[in-house]
């Protein structure tokens, strides 16, 4: 007779040990005493009760009724994102919420056996694959669209595409700046997109229509087109902008609008995840209107971005290719030789920004040894056709800028190997002599101002070559700001770099005092270059007490060097420049005034006397002569690594630390108003 059955149904179901009380110390626990028996509802099944209890391979396609799910709109979400998402595997299934009691705390993978393998292979693999997806890809198996690109909640992002959709203008004004960006400010950085092509798209997605719907574009497409309309409003004449139908008192809110939409549209594209050169381009171009609205801090960190994204998709691996110097090309060829040409340009503005920044910030981030591209070529914008180099093209003077960037690269390299200040002031004058020769016999000829200027070239060829002359000056200044302070109150031995920075400062004053076209643009470079210029004067003139014609002299430049910067109103950089310039003359007449009677004259070095008509070398060649080593080691790093972090500061520290100690001048009260004066340069 068999043993009377003494585990519980419940325990026995549950593989789990049962204590043979009635009702069971587990089924207690579990409040289901009153379910605790040893009898077999419906009687003893074998092929039931002695089996473990299995799922079904495929997942349930119905909604769990006990956990209800809300459908996210659509309203709002772009075309784009909405193919992508169907587009996208279907990663597996909801997770059951109902849990089976029978089940509950078993693993799932539980039934693992010899038997099972062999029996049911198939069932089982799928299963366990089922079981593997839901493992690794988490996320994919929640619903999808309730973490929408960008990490906007549905209500977010409709709120925002309303937003962004009541900024875009009509399609006549938003022609009006895309062209005015393409004819006249399109070449200060080298071309980084291919202005027809860009235009072709601007009218397909206008359509028939007045109006652009954003909804249904690449969200990162939008952010370039933000970018080139805010940097046309804020950069523009008044003459110009009045044009459009943009009144003055609006420039700088539309400028800021369009800036911010720039950023919003990049997160609403999901820029950081999903890589484009439309959002290399957007960035690049904020570049133009950031620093002018002061939101320089902003820029610097897309700007890492941008290098990052453009490393992402092989934009530092462009080398030649067979098509590159062809004449005629089939349209698949063209398009091929425009997306490889705007990849080559972009990556090299983004390394000459990088490098440009070495002598203000102390370090660059791209090596030169790391990347292969090459530099980009010479071709009309229309047909792609070579050109040859003595013709005005978007690239002819990035080329050389380049140039310039690099030996700022080596002369920064230099400069850290230096051991002594003997030394490096020996490097300093060696790349003066550098900077100077690029600027004289380097220059391609179309960009020098010996070459006449032919009236049939466009006319940014003419404001390319000023600002190269200025750009020139500006990075002797910054050569030498680590030893400015020591040419006036040191050893005459380091007087050239005095002579050098004042020099250079009149030179770029006398450059920008040119009366401007009337369609040419504000760029925030040239309004920098006049800051540095008239700090530098400025910061002379307190060591030129009692020389009065030196003095006038120094006042005159410095007081055309204001007037200028006066002549931008809605530039945040100028608009700070010219408060610190006015600032520091008024604490210098403050304190001449309050000293007259007590203090004598502060005693400097005598600026140094040079030749009339010098050569580019014959200048840092005079100054090395007769220099003796010193063993004063306590400027020893000082300048070349600065010590705090605000690129919107770098530079303009290192001047102002070079005002006497009499002026008595508090630096910090002039650096937390210079927002907007970045050393990030394109220039």
């Amino acid at each position: 007779m068999p043993k009377a059955r003494q585990t519980c149904t419940r325990c026995s179901m549950r593989r789990q040990k049962c204590d043979r009380r009635a009702p069971c110390s587990r089924c207690v626990t579990n409040k289901e005493g009153h379910l605790c028996t040893t009898e077999w509802t419906d009687g003893y099944n074998p092929n039931v009760h002695r089996k473990y209890p299995r799922k079904d391979s495929a997942p349930s396609e119905a909604p769990n009724p006990k956990w209800p799910t809300t459908p996210l709109s659509d309203h709002g979400t772009p075309a784009q994102a909405q193919a992508q998402a169907q587009a996208r595997p279907n990663a597996g299934h909801a997770p059951e919420t109902s849990l089976d009691f029978i089940t509950f705390g078993r693993s799932d993978f539980s039934d693992v056996s010899i038997g099972n393998l062999l029996s049911d292979k198939e069932a089982y693999n799928a299963r366990n694959q089922a079981l593997m997806n839901q493992a690794l890809n988490q996320n994919a198996i929640q619903d999808e669209s309730a973490i929408p690109a960008g990490g906007f909640s549905p209500a977010a992002r409709a709120v925002e595409v309303y937003h962004l959709r009541s900024l875009l203008p009509k399609k006549p004004q938003a022609l009006q700046l895309v062209d005015y960006h393409q004819k006249y400010m399109l070449y200060w950085s080298g071309g980084i997109y291919h202005g027809p092509s860009f235009r072709t798209s601007l009218l397909e997605a206008y359509g028939q229509s007045d109006t652009l719907e954003p909804s249904g574009l690449d969200w990162r497409w939008t952010a370039l087109l933000f970018s080139i309309m805010s940097a046309s409003v804020i950069a523009s004449t008044d003459e110009c902008s009045s044009s459009w139908g943009i009144a003055y008192a609006d420039k700088l809110r539309l400028a800021k609008a369009y800036g911010t939409a720039t950023i919003t549209s990049l997160i609403m594209g999901d820029f950081a995840a999903n890589f484009h050169i439309y959002s290399i381009q957007a960035i690049i171009n904020l570049h133009t209107s950031e620093h002018l609205v002061g939101s320089a801090k902003e820029f610097v960190v897309f700007q890492n971005a941008a290098i990052a994204i453009a490393r992402g998709i092989g934009l530092h691996r462009l080398g030649p290719h067979p098509d590159d110097g062809k004449v005629s090309l089939t349209a698949e060829q063209k398009n091929a030789l425009i997306q490889r040409e705007m990849g080559r340009r972009v990556w090299y503005a983004l390394v000459s920004q990088d490098w440009l920044c070495t002598t203000s910030q102390g370090l660059y981030t791209i090596q030169p040894r790391h990347f292969t591209t090459i530099r980009p070529g010479h071709f009309d914008e229309e047909t792609m056709a070579p050109l040859p180099e003595s013709a005005p093209v978007l690239t002819q003077h990035t080329g050389y800028l380049n140039d310039v960037a690099l030996t700022l690269v080596h002369f920064q390299d230099e400069i850290h190997e230096a051991q002594d200040i003997t030394t490096k002031y020996n490097v300093v004058l060696k790349y003066d002599m550098k900077m100077r020769e690029m600027n004289s016999e380097k220059l391609p000829k179309i960009l020098s101002p010996r070459t006449p200027f032919n009236p049939e070239w466009p006319k940014w060829m003419g404001w390319a070559r000023r600002l190269h002359q200025t750009s020139c000056y500006h990075k002797i200044i910054m050569l030498h700001q680590a030893f400015l302070n020591r040419s006036f109150k040191d050893s005459p031995q380091f007087a050239y770099s005095r002579w050098a920075c004042a020099d250079a400062a009149k030179t770029i004053i006398e450059a920008m005092s040119d009366e401007r076209d009337k369609e040419e643009p504000q760029w925030w470079v040239e309004q920098a270059f006049l800051v540095t210029a008239g700090i530098t004067l400025a910061i002379d003139l307190f060591y030129k007490l009692g020389r009065k014609s030196e003095e006038a002299e120094y006042q005159m430049w410095i007081e055309k060097a204001i007037s200028k910067l006066q002549t931008w109103p809605l530039s945040s950089l100028a608009t700070h420049g010219v408060r610190l310039i006015s600032s520091l003359i008024a604490e210098r007449t403050k304190k001449i005034s309050s000293q007259q009677s007590v203090v004598p004259p502060v005693s400097s070095v005598a600026a140094p006397s040079f030749h009339s008509n010098p050569t580019p070398t014959s200048l840092p060649a005079q100054a090395l002569q007769g220099l003796t080593p010193v063993t004063d080691p306590t400027i020893v790093g000082e300048g070349w690594v600065p010590s705090q972090t605000d690129v919107d500061l770098m530079g303009f520290e290192d001047l102002m630390d070079t005002l006497p100690m009499e002026a008595g001048l508090d630096n910090n009260m002039f650096f937390e108003s210079m927002l907007s004066l970045a050393n990030s340069q394109l220039f």
